[in-house]
């Protein structure tokens, strides 16, 4: 076990050192609003949103306040909070499980799948937080039924969850298994379960005193570009969502790992636990009521349609990992399977596609040679160049703009500048309206951009749909 706990740490230096570790616009954002925080201005949630907490935003300000802004200060977080997940699933694995299955989930949960090997070097704002918050209120949830008598138990039960409801919805992913199986347990202590409450509304004070000011907003439900039925979404769960979170598919292509294979094994996996529910008397009673309850869950999100690197079925993975680790039991095939992890770990990310462009140095040393300081420019460069520039460079997107202050800085400048990739011929469309409407204008090319430095003013309203940044 100890070579694949070395493994996986040797997987996420290799990832981040090589052409998956490109800091991408999603992660800048999360590291100036880190930035902000370090700065002392709070923020309740994500920027522009009115959910998803700022908690392991938190703990990325700690890292810039005592490193700088540096893509290393924003990729740290995920990768230790992915450790820490780890141990907590073996943690809690040990209450259920002999010690080498336990082990042996943790262990799974570090080096598979390739999706979230990929995103534990990925800062995304909540994701890791949100897991590990979850995987502690199960423990907590635990504890409370192994000592009847304690209330402190509960009072970190309520604290995490209340930690849990700020930061993310999903915490209903472990709230509500934790519950059914509290319930339904015939050693708790419910005169200790009012302890629970101080602990939740200290946990959740952020989300209450942010609702308590703006008129309860965090209760809408956020719109999306689409929408899938209950079952419809139920149904990308079980065969788009959980192949990528078993390995089987390849995340964002969805191809399948080993065609006709891939599949069976999935199928079989699944009959394997049934079996296994059906003639054992040892079952994980709370992890199996949170595998079986996570794709009715899941369909109840608004994200449910959304699959890509299967994001949203990471916090399936502790559930995923105990039941595997459960069924299978014997340590030789609990090593034989974390092997065939590994393997289909590493074929996985070596079939993730290269996020480009990989490195943005040059660009914003060329930017600052011409001395620009304000440019609009798309999300997806917009906020790296704002980030890795150190804030020399306020860059926002028009139409994704995720904070209002970097607009308004752009707007107020009289002399914009607009940035396209080099190849997408934005740029000469934009320079062919500029010359049409007389407005001066001189271009600076850098290695992955064409910039358009305008001598007049032009604010993006002003330009087609489709040439706004």
């Amino acid at each position: 076990m100890a070579g694949l706990v070395v493994a996986g740490l040797a997987l996420r230096l290799w990832v981040l050192l090589g052409r998956l570790g490109t800091l991408d616009s999603d992660e800048a954002v999360v590291g100036l609003l880190a930035h902000r925080l370090a700065q002392g201005h709070g923020q309740a949630f994500y920027w522009a949103q009115h959910y998803a907490g700022t908690l392991e935003p938190g703990l990325v300000a700690a890292v810039i306040a005592a490193t700088g802004l540096s893509v290393v200060a924003v990729k740290a977080v995920p990768l230790a909070l992915s450790a820490v997940m780890a141990v907590l699933v073996w943690r809690l694995g040990r209450h259920f499980l002999v010690e080498r299955a336990a082990q042996a989930a943790g262990v799974l949960c570090w080096v598979a799948p390739a999706s979230y090997v990929w995103w534990a070097t990925k800062e995304r704002g909540f994701y890791w937080v949100s897991i590990c918050l979850g995987i502690g209120l199960l423990l907590a949830a635990v504890h409370a039924a192994d000592r009847p008598h304690r209330w402190w138990p509960w009072a970190a039960l309520g604290l995490l969850a209340g930690a849990g409801f700020w930061t993310s919805p999903t915490v209903v992913y472990f709230a509500l298994p934790a519950a059914g199986w509290l319930l339904a347990g015939k050693r708790v202590d419910w005169s200790r379960a009012p302890a629970a409450i101080p602990g939740f509304l200290l946990g959740s004070l952020p989300w209450l005193v942010h609702n308590l000011g703006h008129g309860w907003p965090s209760l809408d439900r956020p719109s999306q570009p689409q929408h899938v039925g209950y079952l419809g979404g139920m149904g990308r769960f079980l065969w788009r969502v959980l192949p990528i979170a078993l390995d089987l598919r390849v995340p964002i292509s969805e191809r399948w790992q080993v065609p006709v294979l891939a599949p069976l094994a999935l199928v079989g996996a699944a009959a394997a636990v049934v079996v296994a529910v059906v003639r054992r008397a040892d079952r994980p009673l709370l992890v199996l009521a949170g595998l079986v309850a996570f794709p009715f869950l899941y369909a109840l999100f608004p994200v449910a349609w959304f699959v890509g690197e299967g994001r949203y079925g990471l916090f399936a993975l502790p559930f995923l990992a105990l039941t595997l680790a459960w069924v299978v039991r014997r340590p030789a095939l609990l090593l034989a399977l974390a092997g065939v992890a590994l393997a289909l770990t590493m074929s996985g990310l070596h079939h993730l596609g290269t996020e480009r462009p990989r490195h943005i140095g040059t660009d914003i040393a060329a930017l600052r040679a011409a001395g620009v300081d304000r440019v609009w420019a798309d999300y997806w460069i917009a906020y790296r160049l704002t980030y890795e520039s150190h804030l020399h460079i306020t860059a926002t997107s028009a139409r994704s703009a995720r904070y209002r202050p970097y607009v308004d800085r752009a707007l107020a400048d009289t002399t914009p500048a607009y940035a396209y990739g080099r190849r997408d011929g934005r740029a000469r469309r934009l320079a062919a309206i500029l010359g049409a409407r007389h407005l001066p204008f001189r271009t600076v090319r850098t290695p992955h951009l064409e910039v358009l430095l305008i001598g007049g003013p032009l604010v993006p309203d002003d330009l087609p749909e489709d040439l706004r940044p």
